[in-house]
């Protein structure tokens, strides 16, 4: 009564965890890299968002504005019940609406420029044009231009 037990060698098994192990590594390989895709993906896409979202409430602000007026920090913007400064720091920009709150873009302006009707605007001029150099990271630098349309009757008072 011999009775045979069908079952794999070891050969067999040390085969088949060597497969599953190649595998096991691949996967990990592969998700490491993604992962790694991902991450530097997900910090360019917040510093161009950034961008997008200071351009949007300049743009914003300059429509709104009965008056802009240079200050030696930057900017305030006079609309009909509100005053907002902008502050251009080393490396950010602030946005302040007064008693209200802050907004805090870290992004340094490399350059910036102030214009009315095309001459150099100085500290307390009107200004209709601001020209700013933003850095997005250390390579890549973002011109940003915001215009201001006034009025005849704006420009009166």
């Amino acid at each position: 009564m011999k009775s045979k037990v069908s079952a794999f060698t070891l050969m067999e098994i040390t085969v088949a965890m060597l497969i599953s192990a190649i595998c096991i590594t691949i996967c990990y390989s592969a998700y490491g890299l993604i992962q790694s895709y991902y991450i530097r993906f997900e910090e360019k896409n917040k510093t161009s968002s950034l961008v997008m979202d200071l351009k949007h409430v300049l743009e914003r602000d300059f429509l709104k504005a009965i008056h802009i007026i240079r200050t030696e920090n930057g900017l305030e913007v006079q609309q009909d019940s509100l005053n907002i400064d902008y502050s251009f720091q080393d490396k950010q920009i602030l946005r302040q609406i007064k008693s209200l709150h802050t907004d805090t873009f870290s992004m340094p302006a490399q350059k910036i420029d102030f214009y009315f009707e095309g001459r150099e605007a100085h500290v307390a001029d009107t200004v209709d044009q601001l020209n700013l150099i933003l850095q997005m990271n250390k390579d890549v630098q973002v011109p940003v231009q915001i215009n201001k349309y006034y009025s005849s009757a704006d420009l009166f008072k």
